[in-house]
């Protein structure tokens, strides 16, 4: 029996194939592509890499049991639109937000708590009943505290400079130069006539934290907002759910910054923060093969 477990995330799509026989699990192949979040790179695109990253991965054999976790599953209305698409992927397809599954390579079900802030941001509490989401509701709505919501603040910023109406800072020169934008009629450019793309705002939020590395203001007040609203929200979560932890996971948390301040939040409530470190794809093929009761070998 081949099971493939998949994370499909904003920034890229990952697929582990596993051949279990006898209850034992041997990992066949992975293979990683772009970025697979519909509301980002559009269902035909995102489709493409979830295909590709499975076939790949199992060498071209339709998988017995896929179970993927994907970035962009917030609603009934994104699971239409993605089982349409991808439902023939496997003799048997679940899907969900990527958040469960991460959640799940913890706590196998149990309660808990689990805060994602990479591109967007989603949190997710479980209590060993039901569901208590936030964010997770697309970059219009929600993505609180995220690397777009990151992004997008430091070009509001830039674009006040543009206009004279506030001072230049160093991540502001360093944005100039490296979007190659001499005055506001550039910047209006390659935020509106380009396309808008997320994952472009998002990659902003790099020079900002490389900037509040080297103390510039500005920069560290951006991080630190973002951190204490996402905080906020996710303390909300925690209480509701009665959890003392959380687990955190995303780009943003590699910024010292914004993790210092997100674990400050937490303290005022004496919630402890917890990093995971395992390949998110594990998730999906973790619950993949809990419910065909195989151990994957480590040998």
């Amino acid at each position: 029996m081949i099971v493939v477990g998949v994370d499909g995330g904003g920034t890229k799509t990952k697929a582990i194939a596993v051949e279990c026989t006898n209850g034992i699990g041997k990992i066949i192949s992975e293979h990683e592509t772009g970025g697979s979040n519909f509301h980002n790179v559009g269902i035909k695109k995102a489709a493409q890499r979830i295909r590709e990253a499975v076939m790949e991965s199992t060498r071209g054999v339709i998988p017995d049991l896929l179970v993927m976790g994907l970035a962009g599953l917030d609603s009934r209305y994104d699971y239409e639109v993605l089982w349409e698409n991808l439902h023939e992927l496997g003799k048997q397809v679940i899907m969900d937000n990527d958040s469960f599954f991460l959640l799940y390579s913890e706590t196998r079900g149990g309660k808990g708590v689990i805060v994602i802030s990479g591109t967007g941001s989603v949190i997710l509490g479980l209590d060993g009943s039901r569901k208590v989401r936030a964010e997770g509701a697309g970059w219009f709505l929600s993505d609180t505290g995220s690397a777009y919501w990151i992004g997008r603040e430091a070009l509001r910023y830039l674009t006040k400079v543009l206009q004279g109406v506030e001072k230049e800072t160093e991540m502001t020169k360093v944005l100039m130069k490296s979007l190659r934008i001499r005055d506001i009629d550039d910047l209006i450019y390659w935020v509106y006539h380009k396309g808008h793309k997320v994952e472009r705002v998002a990659s902003v939020s790099k020079i900002v934290d490389k900037a509040s590395r080297k103390r510039d203001d500005v920069a560290t007040s951006i991080l630190s907002r973002a951190a204490n609203e996402l905080g906020e929200i996710a303390s909300r979560v925690a209480r509701e759910v009665r959890s003392d932890s959380v687990y955190v996971v995303g780009g943003m948390f590699r910024s010292r910054t914004y993790s210092r301040e997100f674990e400050k939040v937490m303290s005022k409530w004496k919630i402890k923060v917890l990093r995971i470190d395992k390949d998110p794809t594990m998730g999906p093929l973790m619950y993949a093969l809990d419910k065909i009761n195989c151990k994957l070998s480590v040998s």
